[in-house]
């Protein structure tokens, strides 16, 4: 057995061999095992691990309009890109969508990216690292920029992927005074009208973990799905992104309360676009309470499927 600590959480990784053998010690917030590929049954029913991708990515249709792509969403979440974009037009600023990037833009949004990562409690600078790369890839970049006057206040950098057809979102950040007047899906709608423009009839809002409540948190699931995006196995168009974690989840020390697990289907991998089309990943709520109601994360994109209560 090997103990490691990722970002607070302290993982228990055993071999089936090992599980049948031992229990985790009382330090251990997961317990994952090593070679899913020897459960048998009777342990598999037993530990009841949870087969979760490493890494998802949303997707979803860009439409063939702003209007088809936002009939897709509910009430609520129309009503927020409404809001959204009548902010951007009362507070002045002006929205700016263009091919590649220029290191004196990247920097301006880098202030920003900071100043969001340091706010997080377990935020990682992903962006500032991959500087240097992105500039050098500028041609299959866009940037999607708010600028009030000539400062920029919010923006995101956005990959072209020309063999999938799709528009992929890779960073964001707004300045704290914008994010309660819904900046970001204003924004973003106006890269999804560049898309289309382009003829790239898909959307990516980017890679995440598939446990909500520790890196990232459960709001942005919510986010992300309720804007009409579908989680994949990242795999799926990144093979490098590919592989699944088989966790026991033991506490909730190191976790929000509750957290969300996004969990794979058993079988292979569905080939893109068709993973799209063929649901993949069931929703899984991990929570303290008994009581707690799986419909508070119910979105268009998937619901609670199973409930897994986790001491605290």
């Amino acid at each position: 057995m090997e103990t490691l600590t990722q970002d607070g959480l302290v993982i228990a990784a055993v071999t089936c061999k090992e599980a049948e053998e031992r229990r985790p010690g009382p330090a251990a917030d997961v317990q994952r095992i090593t070679d899913p590929e020897n459960l048998t049954d009777e342990l598999r029913a037993r530990l009841a691990p949870l087969i979760r991708p490493r890494w998802l990515n949303w997707v979803a249709q860009a439409g063939d309009s702003d209007e088809d792509f936002l009939r897709r969403l509910g009430p609520g979440e129309r009503r927020n890109v409404r809001l959204g974009r009548r902010f951007v037009r009362e507070e002045g600023l002006r929205t700016d969508v263009r091919a590649g990037l220029s290191e004196a833009l990247v920097d301006d949004f880098l202030v920003l990216y900071d100043a969001q990562i340091a706010a997080m409690p377990r935020g990682v600078d992903f962006a500032r690292r991959w500087r240097d790369r992105m500039l050098a890839a500028d041609a299959d970049h866009v940037g999607a920029w708010v600028f009030d006057g000539p400062r920029l206040v919010a923006g995101s950098i956005w990959r072209v992927r020309r063999e999938e057809g799709m528009l992929q979102l890779r960073f964001s950040a707004v300045a704290p005074r914008l994010r309660a007047g819904r900046v970001l899906r204003a924004l973003y709608t106006e890269a999804f009208r560049y898309a289309r423009g382009r003829g790239l009839p898909y959307l990516s809002l980017g890679n995440d973990p598939s446990l909500f409540g520790h890196v990232v948190q459960p709001g942005l699931f919510t986010f992300k799905a309720r804007f009409g995006f579908t989680p994949v196995p990242a795999g799926v168009l990144d093979p490098r992104l590919g592989g699944d974690h088989a966790d026991r989840f033991l506490s909730l020390r190191a976790l929000s309360r509750p957290a969300l697990v996004v969990t794979r289907r058993p079988g292979p991998l569905p080939a893109w676009p068709a993973a799209l089309a063929a649901p993949a990943c069931d929703l899984v709520l991990l929570t303290a309470d008994p009581a707690a109601d799986p419909d508070e994360f119910r979105t268009p994109a998937l619901r609670v499927g199973r409930t897994v209560v986790v001491p605290g």
